[in-house]
């Protein structure tokens, strides 16, 4: 039957139709091309920030009982960091990169002691500082892939990496890169403990 031989009603049934199938075609058309284009999926990333950003209160406030709570993120240019402490924990599987724990000596000063204590060591002996922060980010990642297994994602943690004050340079034609910083404090004593940087890099597409 011709399109306008169709009741009035219909016809706006028709059309209504048409208008909303061809938006969302154009809307699968241009997220594909937006993903080809920059090597992304923006609502894939914005997840997974969001799911690193919930991970790292989450298990702040349950193992190690202080506050952390999101001061700033977005994405970042930068071609590279250094922090005095740096523990890396390189991914892969449906998409792949890195998460870098980053802190400067003030914040591992203060988290140090409180991570110990969690893990049961009496004292911080020499040498064990690196072992404990990179146990501690490991902890971490666990929980935030066991977020993306329950998605559906299919993720494997590589072992960490210490990285204190070295450069780690980010190749941005390949990767991009997104930054969280938390501001962390002990309420109930009413300490300042620094900030923690939770640097994610992913490679494109």
């Amino acid at each position: 039957m011709s399109f306008l031989l169709l009741p009035c009603c219909q016809r706006e049934g028709v059309r209504f139709w048409y208008f909303h199938v061809g938006r969302f075609l154009r809307a699968c058309f241009y997220g594909h091309e937006i993903r080809k284009t920059l090597g992304m999926d923006p609502l894939l990333d914005e997840k997974i920030v969001l799911t690193v950003s919930r991970s790292f209160v989450e298990y702040m406030e349950e193992q190690l009982h202080i506050q952390a709570w999101r001061e700033a993120y977005g994405p970042s240019v930068n071609e590279g960091l250094c922090y005095e402490s740096t523990t890396a924990l390189p991914f892969s599987g449906d998409f792949s990169g890195s998460l870098y724990f980053c802190m400067d000596g003030y914040t591992r000063l203060k988290l140090l002691p409180l991570i110990a204590e969690t893990f049961q060591i009496d004292s911080v002996a020499k040498g064990m500082a690196d072992s404990i922060l990179a146990e501690f980010a490991n902890q971490i990642s666990f929980r935030i892939l066991h977020e993306f297994d329950d998605a559906g994602y299919q993720l494997h943690l590589q072992p960490p990496e210490s990285l204190n004050h070295k450069l780690v340079s980010i190749n941005l034609q390949n990767q991009r890169q997104y930054i969280v910083i938390f501001f962390i404090e002990d309420r109930q004593k009413k300490q300042y403990l620094g900030r923690c940087h939770v640097v994610l890099v992913l490679d494109k597409f």
